[in-house]
């Protein structure tokens, strides 16, 4: 049977079939192992598909010298990152129902503030593909921009650009009606006619 280094020095050069004979091998585990970290069998899956992604993406790139001991801790690393996202996405859920309940128990204004939400979220989903990931990382995984520079071999200054790239699509594509939240939170006094 051909071993793990071998099938990586493959793939490395190219060969697909080497590729795929790796995730075919370590798909099923790693997909268990990150199931036993997340307790979520679709983010797991997730999470194994996007390393094996990555792994294709930057396959000339990446030296390994144990492939397995790479693979797992790479799924342990992905796991622990999408925990912390989890974690952030919670926090903003929590924010944006106190936001909700700053406007006031009208349902009307709760309804408006997760229209608005949905309005955010549909703002940053058309976002192009990188510029949406790093947004992302900045804004809800609360990475720096050297983080998010280092973790995805940009300059920080491509990072910084992005994300100016992404503010500006935002206020575009939101106009005034982001704006005008902003002042109701700084000033909530204003609803009282």
């Amino acid at each position: 049977m051909i071993t793990d280094q071998e099938l990586w020095q493959q793939m490395s050069a190219g060969d697909e079939r080497a590729f795929r004979q790796l995730f075919d091998r370590y798909f099923a585990p790693l997909s268990i192992f990150a199931t036993k970290i997340l307790d979520d069998t679709e983010s797991s899956v997730d999470v194994v598909q996007s390393l094996f992604v990555a792994i294709y993406e930057q396959r000339r790139d990446l030296a390994v010298v144990n492939v397995r001991s790479f693979l797992f801790q790479s799924v342990r690393n992905r796991c622990l990152n999408e925990l912390k996202h989890k974690k952030i996405e919670r926090a903003h859920a929590a924010e944006t129902l106190a936001t909700a309940s700053d406007f006031g128990n009208d349902t009307e204004e709760a309804i408006g503030a997760a229209e608005l939400e949905a309005r955010i979220v549909a703002a940053i989903a058309q976002l192009p593909a990188q510029c949406r990931r790093i947004f992302e990382m900045s804004r809800f995984d609360g990475l720096s921009n050297a983080e998010i520079a280092e973790r995805l071999g940009l300059s920080k200054r491509t990072v910084e650009t992005q994300i100016s790239n992404a503010l500006a699509a935002l206020r575009r594509r939101l106009g005034t009606l982001a704006v005008a939240c902003a002042i109701l939170r700084a000033w909530p006094e204003l609803l009282a006619f």
